[in-house]
Parts: structure tokens; sequence; C-alpha cells
């Protein structure tokens, strides 16, 4: 598979000398945005959380134009604290299964307003985004391997290929397991796919989130649904 890797430039600022290295440069990112007030990067707010939003929403759209046209492999995105919260909304509004990487300086912690029921890869720099070094050049090459890898490997996901069989999700807390895996292995036997989810809020949501997109067609929980009656 030949791969063509196009550089984006999400900045917020206007580039004034012309010279910049990206393949798709920050005002054609900026023309995506759905409202035609905010398609120029001049027009951007003065306040600089509501400019990152604005360009945020802009790559989201970008970024969904080239899924759906077929023409992205793959997503890897580089930031410090406000470059992550630019493109970590883009990356999560990609398909389940798409790679999608995130070389980031708050890559610790607690990352679930970044990450929430996506499938997102963060990467910690370590060191801040200025600059190269030899811990850098590291980190980097690292983070760009891993999604190379994954571009390389990747079926495109559960969201492209979808499943030719109904699908159950299921959520379950560790006492509930052995309840669980015997409806699995019934519905299993009946010609269901199951998608099982950890009942602690974040696979709550994520199966939520499947469902939305139409990948999960039947819900079942293991707190109020007699589920060995089902298992029987």
């Amino acid at each position: 598979m030949q791969v063509q890797v196009v550089i984006v430039d999400v900045s917020t600022t206007l580039k004034t000398n012309g010279t910049h290295h990206a393949s798709i440069s920050n005002e054609e990112v900026i023309a995506n945005h759905p409202e035609v007030r905010n398609r120029s990067i001049s027009s951007l707010p003065s306040e600089r959380g509501e400019a990152i939003a604005t360009v945020s929403l802009a790559l989201v759209h970008l970024l969904k134009k080239s899924q759906s046209e077929g023409k992205l492999a793959g997503a890897i995105g580089v930031g410090g604290s406000c470059g992550t919260a630019l493109i970590a909304p883009a990356l999560r509004a990609l398909p389940l299964g798409l790679p999608k990487v995130l070389i980031s300086t708050v890559a610790s912690g607690n990352t679930s307003a970044y990450i929430k029921s996506s499938d997102l890869v963060l990467f910690p720099s370590v060191v801040d985004i200025a600059g190269l070094n030899s811990l850098s050049r590291v980190v980097l090459a690292n983070a760009a391997g891993a999604a190379a890898g994954m571009v390389a490997t990747s079926e495109l996901g559960i969201a492209q290929k979808g499943s030719t069989k109904p699908t159950v999700g299921l959520t379950m807390f560790g006492v509930t397991t052995p309840c669980v895996d015997a409806v699995r292995f019934k519905l299993e036997e009946h010609g269901y796919e199951t998608m099982v989810f950890h009942a602690t809020g974040t696979g709550g949501r994520a199966m939520e989130n499947l469902v939305a997109q139409g990948l999960i067609q039947v819900r079942i929980s293991s707190l109020y649904t007699p589920l060995c009656q089902i298992a029987k």
C-alpha cells in the first residue's frame, strides 16, 4: 500500500512571510469551517481559546471529509496543551479502528478529556515541543513508527468494514463475568456478534458512542437484566 504523508498546518496565526512546510495551509484548514464568517484565519477571535476551538472544528470537518473520500489512512498530531486541545477532537471524530496518534506534553495523568470513548493513542512527549534534541527525536520517531505500523496493518476499523452479524453490546463488572460470558456464548451460538464493556463509566460511554454510530443494535446491562435467564 502506497501512502503519501500530508502535513497540515493548524496554527491560529496568519502567515505573512510565505514560508511554511505544510501540504495543507491553515487557511485551507479554516476554509472547511461550517460557518462562512469563520472561514479565514484573519477572522479568528482574538481570544486564544476561542481561536483554537474554531480551528479545531474546521480540522474536524477537513479530516472527516478526507476520510469519507477514502484519502485518509491514518492521522498523527503533535502539540503542547493548546495543540492537544485543538487536535484531539478532530482525531476523536474519525472512525474507530482508523489509526490516530497524538504526541502531547499532557499525555499523563487524567487524559479522559482528550481520549473520551475513542481509540486515540496518546504518546507522552516527555520534553516540551520546542525544537529537536536527542530525546525528542527518539520519542517522535517511535510515535511515527507506531502510526506507520498501524496504517500498514490496519483493516480501517469496524466503522468502515462493519459486521455482517447483528451486534449486541453488554456491560458488566468483574462479579458478573461468569453470567455475561454464558450470555455471550449463547448469543454467539445464535449468530450474534457481541461487544462487552466494563461498566465503570468509560465503557458505558464507549458503548453509547457505538450505538449512536449504528454499530450496536441491542444493549444489555448485567446490572438490570436477568442475564442468566437469557443464557438458559
